[in-house]
Order: structure tokens, then C-alpha cells, then sequence
């Protein structure tokens, strides 16, 4: 026969099971097809900018390259924000690297202009952009090229910001 205490004691238990604290981990986005498209290790930068989002900073927010370095490469973490990027989760406010600076993000809404089931080609020529940017960083140019190599990407990079819904 069980006592009455241990009785109260389990029901306590039962109800204190889960709750959560504010700002709850929400992700805007989740289950749209431009977040299909993301890699699992932007998915993470994503959940890392929304993690440091307190509600009043959403045009103020920071991922420095050194908070990440023990989780993914310089290579992969630049990748991500890319995707990001390009697939309209987040936005720069302001390009860091000079004088230590890091760059300033502010999350974005912009993913809401492909939730229609007509927004395929659009999100493949976004994704298509994105590996073109990524092979032409891996090829080997030689020494005289280079110049004309970055110009290359960088066109490419501004290509990702002129797509339009």
C-alpha cells in the first residue's frame, strides 16, 4: 500500500514536466520552402542570431566568427550566412573586418516573399547562385588571376541581393 504523500509527490512531478521561458525559441520561418533549402549548419547560425534576439535588437544583432570557431570552420560559418542571406532570413545592417569591426545583422522577412508554390525557380536560381559562388571560391586561378577571380564573386554576391519576388 502506497502512502497518501507519495501520491501528491508523482502528480507534482507530472505537471512541473516542462515549461518554457521566455522568449520561448521561436524561429520565424520554420516549415516554408526557403527554409527547406538551408543547410543544417545555417539552420544553426539562424537558431544562434534568434537566440541572441531579445525583442528589442532585431535590427542590431552579431555573430563574430570567434563565438562559432569551435563548432565550424571560417569556410562553412561564411557558407551559412550566405544561405542566409540569399534565402531572406537575415540582412546587413554593416560589413565588419575593417578595424576588427564585425559585421552587423538585423533578421529579416524577406523569406516571406517565396511561401507561394510558385516561388520554385526563383529559390532554385537563389540556390543556384549560392554553389556558383562556392566553385568558383574552391578553383585555383593562377597568380595574375586572382583579381579578376574575386571580381567574379563578389558579382555574384550582389546578384544574391538583387533577387526580386
Amino acid at each position: 500500500m502506497k502512502k497518501h504523500g507519495q501520491d501528491e509527490r508523482k502528480q507534482k512531478q507530472r505537471h512541473a514536466a516542462y515549461r518554457p521561458k521566455p522568449p520561448f525559441g521561436i524561429i520565424e520561418g520554420i516549415g516554408t520552402p526557403p527554409f527547406e533549402r538551408l543547410s543544417p549548419t545555417a539552420v544553426w547560425a539562424l537558431n544562434k542570431f534568434y537566440s541572441k534576439f531579445n525583442g528589442y535588437n532585431r535590427n542590431n544583432l552579431s555573430l563574430p566568427y570567434r563565438e562559432v570557431k569551435k563548432i565550424m570552420s571560417p569556410f562553412i560559418f561564411n557558407r551559412s550566412l550566405w544561405e542566409l542571406l540569399g534565402f531572406g532570413f537575415i540582412d546587413v545592417q554593416r560589413f565588419g573586418r575593417l578595424e576588427r569591426n564585425c559585421s552587423i545583422f538585423s533578421l529579416s522577412d524577406r523569406w516571406r516573399r517565396w511561401q507561394t508554390p510558385d516561388s520554385g525557380p526563383q529559390l532554385d536560381r537563389i540556390a543556384a547562385t549560392l554553389q556558383e559562388i562556392e566553385k568558383l571560391k574552391r578553383e585555383k586561378w593562377s597568380e595574375g588571376k586572382k583579381a579578376e577571380k574575386r571580381q567574379l564573386v563578389i558579382g555574384l554576391q550582389k546578384t544574391v541581393f538583387d533577387v526580386k519576388a
